[in-house]
């Protein structure tokens, strides 16, 4: 295992101690849902000297995922991706620590997975809701020696250029499913969470002056999120930017800049270099909406070929 006498890591310090350092060394993170976000982060982490890890997702890389996936290559199509992200990370750090769910979450293992965890990355995409709220569920009543120690979440989205975090204080009265508006909050069965549809007002605090208006349309209507590289990289800065802020905060350090603790949401457009923080992600949603369908109106906008029968003529059908 490193050390902070290990030259990996020695250029990391500067605007961090040997303090933080060796509370990154020594922190264990969980990493729920590997696609853009949770892939990205993770192998950030294991630069900045993370060597502890749980990492859980079903799936398989598909040639979608190329473009915004760092570790979707031509021979990693087809394999869990789990377990090619902790290739990779191993290929950063052979003597990285590393756990891995294949089979993704359940009921049955999710206790076990934040069983020893200091952070959980939440990247599981909201069409299963039951997901994040079992995640979010078993962080705030996780237990060690019979005694409560909850778990922070760190929860990042993107959409366009831009990406966003925030931050489940496990403690707060600000459940994961009263910030999503999940039907029933923190009472409602898992099953009826499954049948609910988490609408964007809820967690997207940002929406990009330059969409199309059919795309978000097309979403509604159960097609996938577009992405890019770009929205998946901001997303995954500002996640890592939080892990290393809820480090520096259990060490003690000084200086330290609080997590964006929800409902607070933070947000950075690369392309139009817009960032802001909001304490009403709604009210921030709609004021960009708003914007939005102004510039469609007046045709400023180029169409962005999202519609149906452009995806078809693709082949885009998933």
């Amino acid at each position: 295992m490193r050390t902070i006498k290990s030259p990996e890591v020695y250029r990391n310090m500067g605007f961090w101690n040997e303090s933080t350092q060796q509370a990154i060394l020594n922190t264990e993170i969980a990493i729920a849902g590997n696609g853009g976000t949770g892939n990205l982060v993770g192998m950030e982490l294991a630069r900045i000297g993370i060597q502890k890890f749980k990492i859980a997702d079903p799936e398989v890389f598909d040639d979608v995922n190329s473009n915004r996936v760092m570790s979707a290559r031509f021979n990693t199509i087809g394999h869990n991706k789990a377990e090619v992200l902790k290739n990779d990370i191993l290929e950063i750090n052979p003597d990285a620590e590393i756990d891995v769910y294949r089979e993704g979450l359940s009921i049955d293992n999710v206790e076990e997975f934040l069983a020893s965890a200091d952070i959980v990355i939440n990247g599981l995409e909201l069409t299963r809701p039951e997901l994040g709220t079992m995640l979010a569920r078993q962080a705030r009543k996780r237990k060690q020696k019979r005694v409560l120690s909850p778990v922070p979440m760190v929860d990042v989205e993107y959409i366009g250029h831009a990406g966003q975090g925030t931050v489940f204080d496990p403690t707060s009265i600000m459940t994961f499913e009263k910030f999503m508006g999940i039907r029933g909050g923190d009472k409602a069965p898992l099953d009826e969470v499954a049948d609910q549809f988490i609408d964007p007002s809820f967690y997207l605090a940002y929406l990009p002056p330059y969409g199309d208006l059919k795309t978000l349309e097309a979403i509604r209507n159960g097609s996938p999120l577009p992405s890019n590289m770009i929205g998946a990289g901001v997303a995954a800065q500002i996640g890592l930017s939080e892990v290393i802020k809820l480090i520096r905060k259990r060490a003690g350090e000084r200086g330290v800049n609080k997590p964006t603790y929800a409902p607070e949401v933070r947000w950075y457009d690369a392309y139009t270099n817009e960032s802001g923080l909001t304490r009403n992600p709604r009210l921030s949603y709609y004021r960009h909406l708003g914007a939005l369908v102004l510039n469609n109106v007046l045709g400023n906008n180029e169409p962005a070929s999202y519609n149906v029968n452009e995806r078809k003529s693709r082949g885009d059908i998933g």
